[in-house]
């Protein structure tokens, strides 16, 4: 029973954390996808404009809560935000997304968004679940590295 807990507890946190993000990513995956298909009828521009506009999205909104986060917890105990927050952050956000980002921006999701599109015939479809395949990608190395540093490493 202790572990069925635990589970949810995990699951909520994952939410909690990368839900907001993903709202953001798939509206600027659509946005940069679309606007690079309605400019260049190209795929392999529409998908990548799609993946980058995704990534942008989504790691602004990351920053953000992460930056929020320290700068709320430094002011609790009378500190200011330091140069070091910045270097903990940068290493917290390479340790927990490096390892899933690299193919993932490089050759998963960009692939997922050219093919998808495709098999489907409509391209705002073909994006959507080309997003969706790619973050179950994704999101196996990084909830992976996310807990590991949070358990071995000083977190935000």
């Amino acid at each position: 029973m202790k572990v069925k807990f635990m589970v949810k507890d995990k699951i909520k946190e994952w939410v909690k954390r990368y839900a907001p993000a993903e709202v953001v990513a798939i509206c600027t995956a659509l946005l940069g996808a679309g606007l690079f298909h309605l400019l260049f009828r190209n795929s392999i521009t529409t998908a990548l404009a799609g993946t980058w506009g995704e990534n942008l999205g989504y790691y602004s909104v990351i920053i953000w809560q992460d930056t929020r986060r320290q700068s709320r917890d430094r002011r609790a105990t009378g500190e200011r935000y330091r140069a070091q927050d910045v270097l903990l952050l940068i290493r917290n956000l390479v340790i927990e997304f490096g390892p899933g980002e690299y193919l993932d921006s490089f050759i998963i999701r960009p692939g997922c968004m050219y093919l998808f599109p495709r098999l489907t015939g409509n391209v705002m479809l073909g994006i959507a679940i080309g997003k969706i395949v790619a973050d179950v990608i994704f999101y196996i190395p990084t909830i992976i590295a996310y807990e590991v540093r949070k358990k071995y490493l000083h977190t935000l």
